[in-house]
């Protein structure tokens, strides 16, 4: 399907917007071709050279692989918790604050890397945290943050539910992010970064290479009032990237699948494989890893979370496509679990006698504490026996844990740092900009920078501003990046400058382009058993230099959040035109009916005079 330049608007003006750690964009020269995933684009535009993919680090590739197994249907999972654990984060004295859904990956050495959701701030919901250990994990190194969201992009609210794969020399994060400003997030898309260390700088996948911008590689077609995709998990068996994500619809959760080459190219080479299976509502998304021992992938789960009644669920599957529950555990875990991962190899293998073990956020179940979540690092055997699917901990019951809350340190350290905001507005004809500069605490505090002698700027076009201290002059109109640094920490962020006779807020500003989200739809009569709702959606540009995601909203069905480009407005409604209405119906909302197999076209118009046209494939039932 053809992608359109994916714009949105920055209609609400105190969202404090922040860049990603190190938009460090792909170099080029001499490297491989890579073919974009765009079928729309041009000649030029559909390819780019790329730097070759770095040698993989061989201290962290593991030499003792087993050769492959073929899975023996007959044979299953289960798991036991073998210790009590330990909380690798708490909330400091009753403040609110988690770490949760940890990526764990570790090494022949013993070393182990670690990635965690935390809080974000400043408008911000979510950053990605990092802690090394050398020691399998009976110490930790101070968390530092690695990933954050890029101002006036796709990704600008949030890096959620870290995904983490090393192959090939990249370390590549994938991660949950939205574009709609609402409690909790929806209309969720899959996102995924790349870097050469665990603790970056992180390069973002831009629809067509690495670097800049961020562009989905899993985007959520369905209604736009539901959860969407996001939490992705990653397994690299016999060279092929396994992918595994959240998807929540109207019709249910499911996790879904696609597989890719692994290769440094993949996002642009993805394809889907279908359903994994459907959650029930009180299931977290999967963390999947390849049994080398048994041939068999499994996930693992929370499962009834948020409840006394939580658990892990385990789920296995012998060609990593189809999953059936094989287990659930609660004994000795905590009640009230919740987001968890589960450590693997880089390339997300077990053996079944490595030294494992899972990570998950979890609480007391007070509606005092709701938000302050600790996260336990707790070790667990993995065996298998043959024969029919079995409970082996029937009435199993996890354990209560109170009283978590670690004490403040005596010092804070620098764990981030940033401009606020991260996506300025000026007009030339001020001159000068103040810009003000602050580093956070592990506790997400603020702290302005008053002394500049320790922060330098670089990666900024010298002829639209200059910057002494925290100055900036403004010398021409124009948009360009600026990274940060101090106390050895990056942050990038965006200077956009202006005319003076420029208006950025402006009521009701007029749209000069209007493009689809995909102009060439497939639909099936059922996917995975369901009549899945796909939607028409535009994207508009206005003439105040902010972008929207287009769909009739008059936020009936989710009121917590003002529409992107509202329909109670005339100029910005929109209108569906069916060719054959035969083939498919298409709501006010954009959703189509599927009715008969065949290809129609849908005329998509916005206000009076602005309009495109997709094409609608309906095929008929895909299997699961």
């Amino acid at each position: 399907m053809k992608k359109a330049k994916i714009i949105i608007l920055a209609c609400i003006a105190a969202i404090l917007l922040v860049a990603i750690a190190a938009l460090a964009g792909c170099k080029t020269g001499g490297g491989d071709t890579v073919k974009t995933n765009d079928p729309g684009a041009t000649d030029e535009q559909a390819t780019e050279t790329v730097t070759a993919a770095p040698t993989a680090d061989p201290a962290k590739i593991f030499t003792d692989t087993l050769a492959k197994v073929e899975p023996n249907p007959d044979q299953h999972v289960t798991m036991k918790a073998t210790d009590d654990g330990y909380d690798i984060f708490a909330p400091l004295d009753g403040k609110w604050g988690y770490r949760y859904g940890p990526s764990i990956m570790y090494y022949p050495d013993g070393s182990i890397d670690a990635w965690f959701a935390t809080p974000g701030t400043s408008g911000e919901w979510d950053w990605f945290t990092y802690k090394h250990s050398d020691d399998n994990g009976a110490t930790w190194s101070k968390e530092v943050v690695v990933l954050r969201p890029t101002p006036d992009s796709m990704d600008h609210y949030s890096v959620c539910d870290p995904g983490v794969v090393y192959f090939g020399g990249y370390y590549y994060l994938g991660y949950t992010s939205t574009i709609v400003s609402t409690n909790g997030g929806i209309n969720n898309n899959v996102f995924v970064a790349r870097s050469t260390n665990p603790d970056g700088p992180y390069e973002k996948w831009n629809g067509t290479g690495w670097g800049g911008d961020p562009q989905p590689i899993v985007y959520f077609d369905e209604a736009d009032s539901q959860w969407g995709a996001g939490e992705v998990s990653f397994v690299v068996v016999d060279e092929t990237l396994y992918i595994y994500y959240q998807w929540v619809c109207g019709e249910g959760r499911f996790t879904k699948v696609s597989t890719a080459p692994a290769t440094n190219d993949w996002p642009a080479h993805m394809t889907y494989r279908g359903f994994g299976y459907m959650a029930t509502g009180s299931q977290d998304s999967c963390d999947v890893v390849y049994i080398e021992d048994i041939g068999k992938f499994v996930a693992f789960s929370t499962y009834e979370r948020f409840s006394a009644n939580s658990g892990i669920a385990l789920f296995e599957s012998d060609d990593g496509i189809h999953f059936k529950q094989a287990d659930i555990i609660r004994t000795n875990i905590a009640q009230f679990c919740h987001n968890m991962g589960i450590s693997k190899r880089p390339d997300g293998h077990i053996q079944l006698k490595d030294n494992i073990f899972v990570g998950y956020a979890y609480y007391d179940g007070s509606g005092d504490n709701w938000g302050k979540w600790p996260t336990r690092f707790q070790h667990v055997q993995i065996t298998t026996y043959e024969g029919k699917v079995t409970t082996s901990d029937k009435g199993g019951k996890g354990k209560l844990i109170k009283d978590y809350f670690w004490t403040a340190p005596d010092k804070f350290w620098p764990i981030a740092i940033g401009a606020l905001p991260q996506h300025i507005k000026v007009h030339v004809g001020e001159g000068t900009y103040e810009i003000p500069l602050y580093w956070y605490d592990t506790n997400l505090g603020k702290h302005q920078i008053t002394d500049f002698s320790g922060v330098t700027f670089d990666n900024y076009d010298t002829n639209i501003i200059s910057i002494e201290g925290n100055v900036a002059t403004l010398k021409a109109a124009g948009k360009t990046e600026v990274t940060m640094h101090y106390e050895g920490l990056s942050q990038t962020f965006k200077v956009y400058v202006y005319e003076d006779d420029f208006r950025f807020e402006k009521k009701e500003p007029d749209i000069v382009s209007f493009t689809p989200v995909y102009d060439d739809i497939t639909v099936y009569m059922k996917d995975g058993g369901k009549k899945h709702k796909v939607q028409i959606r535009g994207y508009v540009v206005f003439e105040n230099d902010t972008w929207g995601e287009a769909y009739n909203d008059k936020t009936k069905s989710h009121p917590d959040y003002p529409a992107m480009v509202d329909s109670g407005i005339d100029k910005y409604r929109m209108t569906y035109e069916v060719e054959d209405t035969n083939i498919i119906s298409v709501s006010k909302s954009g959703v189509i009916t599927p009715k008969s197999e065949g290809t129609t076209t849908v005329k998509v118009t916005i206000g009076e005079n602005l309009s495109f046209t997709v094409k609608v494939t309906v095929l008929g039932e895909r299997d699961a």
